[in-house]
């Protein structure tokens, strides 16, 4: 049976109308939305956390070729003011105290650090630093009081991708969608601890993406308060903290 030119047509544009309100119905996927609140909640309740990070972060040489570093963290925070992170691998090595009251940035490969005074939380603290700096750790979303608050703020676009395996621990894949970003993450199905994110930023050519491991989550573990402060143990000099790149690289 042969069908008329103009059936047709309208039958392709009819199918592509149906799937693009489909897609309209479905760019806010509850199930995704529900899964990231739930995985907030998670870390927000806890009294303290610890986990360790492996991230992957591109750069681009003065040649202009895209190469790759990779660096590893290990991060213990307690309460809303209390937050230690130590990074190392192809980044400098650097460890990072806040006590409520100050933040101490102590430089291991060239034994300085350096002091100021920051009074306040962990979110003051990482607000502040991201305005003056332009820059935060790549798991600052994950140490705030609220995760949830800045991951889904302006949002666009949310999916339930399906399930996945990641380092053993079966997960819930997740992809997200905001005008400057698109982020997946993998959630652990029993514990509703993040394994795995991956972001694409739309508007940032000198930063266009980064990858993070997760792994080694521990909720409400006993932690001792020392964590937090540095300890001059290897008669590091200090330096001024007003240029911390002049003197002591990047934080």
């Amino acid at each position: 049976m042969k069908l008329n030119k103009s059936f047709v047509l309208v039958m392709c544009i009819a199918v592509i109308l149906t799937a693009a309100g489909q897609a309209t119905a479905q760019s806010m996927d509850k199930r995704a939305l529900d899964e990231l609140k739930l995985m907030s909640e998670t870390i927000s309740a806890a009294k303290t956390v610890r986990f360790q990070a492996r991230s992957m972060v591109p750069i681009k040489t003065q040649d202009g070729i895209w190469i790759n570093l990779y660096g590893t963290s290990k991060v213990v925070m307690q309460g809303p003011d209390m937050l230690f992170a130590s990074t190392a691998g192809d980044f400098a090595a650097r460890d990072f105290y806040f006590d409520g009251k100050n933040i101490t940035a102590y430089s291991s490969s060239k034994n300085v650090y350096a002091v100021k005074a920051a009074p306040g939380t962990v979110d003051a603290m990482i607000k502040d630093e991201h305005e003056k700096s332009g820059k935060s750790f790549p798991y600052a979303d994950l140490l705030i009081a609220e995760p949830y608050a800045a991951m889904s703020d302006g949002l666009e676009a949310a999916l339930y991708v399906g399930q996945s395996t990641i380092d053993g621990t079966r997960t819930n894949h997740l992809a997200f969608s905001n005008e400057k970003v698109d982020w997946q993450i993998w959630i652990g199905i029993a514990d509703h601890l993040p394994r795995l994110v991956v972001a694409t930023y739309l508007d940032d050519v000198s930063e266009p993406s980064y990858t993070v491991v997760f792994r080694h989550w521990k909720l409400n573990d006993p932690v001792n308060a020392s964590e937090f402060v540095y300890n001059n143990t290897t008669k590091a000099a200090q330096v001024e903290f007003r240029d911390p790149e002049a003197s002591m690289g990047r934080i």
